[in-house]
């Protein structure tokens, strides 16, 4: 598992003078290294990125706060004419910035909430229920304005 020098690939270039010895199992040092491993990561990279796109989830992220938040009930997207939005919110992690932007959600019902912070950083997932007429670009300006607002 580990050796003087690391090999660069797997295959007919890895050498190494215990290769073809019998009872002996070569592999590398580091397990992400295979090609297996490398599709594997390739794989989970893209959904992660699916999930994120789709719905703002942040699970298993490292330098940023992890978040999900179920979707709401297609059902309830058509009740009374009313939609619901998921507003997603980047801020920096600093007091009263939630209260800011529960100032502006405050006319509005808010099906689902989250906040997390890590470190320097907060981020804010809300599905708000919408009346007819009603843009969600007033939400995103309004929480876009906040001075500590990184990205909406």
């Amino acid at each position: 598992d580990v050796y003087p020098s690391e090999p660069f690939t797997n295959g007919k270039n890895f050498d190494n003078v215990l290769r073809g010895c019998p009872n002996t199992i070569l592999t590398p040092h580091i397990g992400g290294s295979t090609e297996e491993a490398q599709t594997a990561i390739g794989g989970e990279v893209g959904a992660a990125l699916a999930r994120f796109i789709a719905t703002g989830a942040t699970l298993g992220a490292v330098n940023f706060p992890e978040v999900e938040l179920r979707r709401p009930p297609r059902a309830a997207a058509a009740a009374g004419g009313s939609v619901v939005v998921r507003i997603a919110n980047v801020h920096q992690n600093v007091p009263g910035v939630l209260k800011q932007i529960n100032r502006i959600l405050a006319d509005f019902n808010i099906e689902k909430q989250i906040c997390e912070s890590t470190g320097a950083v907060g981020y804010l997932l809300a599905d708000v229920r919408l009346d007819p007429g009603v843009a969600p670009d007033t939400l995103v300006s309004g929480i876009s304005a906040i001075p500590e607002s990184i990205r909406t």
